[in-house]
């Protein structure tokens, strides 16, 4: 009996030490999957990565370039600009220099016409209350009224030039901003 009962527990013994081995190494193979698969997640997060660092590489270079191309069309504008500010100041300049001391323009082409223009034959030139008594003064000087109302329409332009010249200040500041 005790020969059986030695039986017993080495084939007890044996079982357990199977189970035991076969428990172990089922751990051993699910570390080894566990191990796999994550190194092929570690890979595919790792590709993800680069695609997405070429991917904004990418879209960092086509932001450099439409920033460029903002930059170049914005220079380009300036230089415009700049051209066209000259000219308002240069025609403005010489609208005031073309004045006469009273503030009055004169028409450089009435030398050229002749006589009093529009005026009506007979009609005495300095009969009107703001010409000069000397017709050879007359010949091509604007009424008063008329000379304000350019005199008015300068200033209107040169605002609006200063507006636009302002609002586009402010632009650029917004711009700089963001």
């Amino acid at each position: 009996m005790t020969e059986g009962l030695i039986k017993i527990a080495a084939g007890i013994a044996a079982v357990l030490a199977l189970l035991a081995g076969l428990y172990f190494s089922e751990q051993y193979v699910e570390g080894r999957g566990y191990d796999r698969a994550k190194a092929e997640d570690l890979a595919a997060i790792e590709k993800v990565k680069r695609e997405a660092a070429e991917t904004l590489a990418s879209e960092i270079q086509e932001t450099r370039k439409a920033e460029q191309a903002l930059q170049d069309i914005t220079n380009t504008q300036n230089i415009k600009d700049a051209k066209n500010e000259k000219t308002v100041v240069d025609l403005s300049d010489r609208l005031r220099r073309a004045a006469d001391p009273a503030g009055r323009l004169r028409d450089p082409h009435a030398a050229r016409c002749g006589g009093g223009g529009s005026s009506t034959p007979g009609a005495d030139p300095a009969a009107s209350g703001d010409r000069p008594a000397d017709p050879t003064e007359t010949g091509g000087l604007l009424s008063a009224e008329f000379s304000e109302l350019l005199r008015a329409r300068i200033r209107e332009a040169d605002d609006i030039n200063d507006a636009y010249i302002s609002c586009r200040a402010d632009v650029y500041t917004v711009r700089a901003q963001n």
